[in-house]
């Protein structure tokens, strides 16, 4: 029988992002006021911008915001 995380059936807001957290599928933090959304399981790198420009990108922009 399969387990179900019930946890892991919505997105998980993990506020700001974090360099060296590590994030899974659907994990949400903010950066540079916008909000993304995790689309692998991997470890941050020391910059956003090598996890949003890797290829598959590991990030993918869920709302765009302001950064005041």
């Amino acid at each position: 029988m399969a387990d179900f995380v019930l946890g892991r059936i919505k997105f998980v807001w993990k506020g700001n992002w974090a360099t060296g957290t590590s994030y899974i599928k659907d994990d949400v933090v903010r950066y540079g006021g916008n909000t993304f959304v995790a689309t692998v399981n991997h470890t941050a790198s020391t910059l956003f911008e090598t996890d949003l420009s890797a290829a598959p990108a590991k990030w993918e922009k869920m709302a765009a915001g302001f950064d005041f």
